[in-house]
């Protein structure tokens, strides 16, 4: 076969074993073979065609293997053996590519020996735990919530006339059984003169947080925050199709319509340690990675600093 064929069959099926993490590739550690300078020889009765790796780190690949997949000693071997040779072949056939699968291996061994180092170090202490809860209330802390369709006929004053509108539209609406039915009876009343809002909202609490625990928002803190009055409102309503009478708020004359009964969520400490264990231990790796990153920031130089960081940073920190 030609050398560039060569190197291209390797490099191809190299890169397709890394990218879907195949085997031991990165998260057992036989690429981790390329970057060991010792000469050991790889485990007895698996001979090689002149392979030479660390014995120990062989061993605990071909261990993992029979513990995560169930495979026998022998085919373990022989999967260890088959990465170990392409890995081999990789740094003869194209060393820039293996350099930076190496790279990628060390730096991913690193994210994993800090996850568990984390995870080590105990369970969720209070404070790491009111920490996340604060954050994601709607999941740990939740009351009960109601999400409804509303009608307002907008108006931040007292207003006489806005609030015989607000009450045409509860008239017009007080049979309607279904969001949709509510939102067509609301807009079919006219309102020439006034504005008129009809629109879904997400689950509100008692003291008018806003937020949609299916949906919620991607970072974090984000959820709405509604009007005194109207959380009350919302909060009387018992079951779903249920209607409000009108209700004042700051921003006009409301109708309510029960769309959803979210019951409160509030799982004990305990409960809680138990299901934010691994969120906590990464977020412990996190915080040492960020500090490993830091102090290497101030001892590299620049022009070394620029590559290495970016791979380090990138990497995951999953368990």
């Amino acid at each position: 076969m030609p050398r560039a064929e060569s190197r291209a069959r390797v490099s191809c099926r190299s890169v397709c074993l890394f990218a879907r993490g195949s085997r031991l590739l990165l998260a057992h550690g036989s690429v981790l073979l390329l970057a060991c300078g010792s000469s050991e020889p790889v485990p007895s009765g698996t001979t090689s065609g002149g392979v030479s790796a660390p014995l120990s780190v062989a061993r605990s690949a071909v261990r993992e293997l029979e513990r995560t997949r169930g495979l026998g000693a022998e085919q373990a071997e022989a999967l260890v053996v088959e990465d170990v040779l392409l890995a081999e072949q990789l740094r003869r056939e194209a060393p820039a590519l293996a350099r930076s699968i190496e790279r990628v291996a060390l730096a991913q061994a690193l994210a994993r020996q800090l996850y568990r180092e984390a995870d080590a170090a105990g369970a969720p202490t209070d404070a790491e735990l009111a920490e996340i809860t604060t954050q994601r209330w709607w999941e740990f802390d939740r009351p009960r919530m109601v999400q409804v369709v509303h009608a307002v006929v907008v108006s931040e004053a007292e207003s006489a006339e806005a609030r015989a509108l607000a009450e045409r539209i509860a008239k017009a609406t007080e049979n309607a059984t279904t969001a949709s039915e509510f939102e067509a009876a609301a807009r079919a009343v006219a309102a020439p003169d006034l504005s008129v809002k009809v629109e879904r909202l997400p689950p509100v609490t008692l003291d008018g947080r806003a937020v949609d625990p299916d949906k919620p928002p991607p970072g974090g803190p984000g959820e709405q925050h509604f009007a005194a009055e109207f959380a009350a409102a919302a909060q009387k309503l018992e079951r779903v199709a249920q209607h409000s009478p009108v209700v004042r708020s700051p921003f006009g004359y409301h109708v309510l319509f029960a769309m959803r009964i979210v019951e409160a969520r509030q799982p004990s400490l305990d409960e809680r340690r138990g299901l934010l264990r691994a969120e906590v231990s990464q977020r412990r790796a996190l915080r040492t990675h960020g500090e490993l990153l830091a102090r290497a920031r101030a001892e590299l130089a620049p022009e070394q600093s620029r590559a290495a960081l970016s791979l380090m940073a990138q990497v995951g920190l999953a368990p």
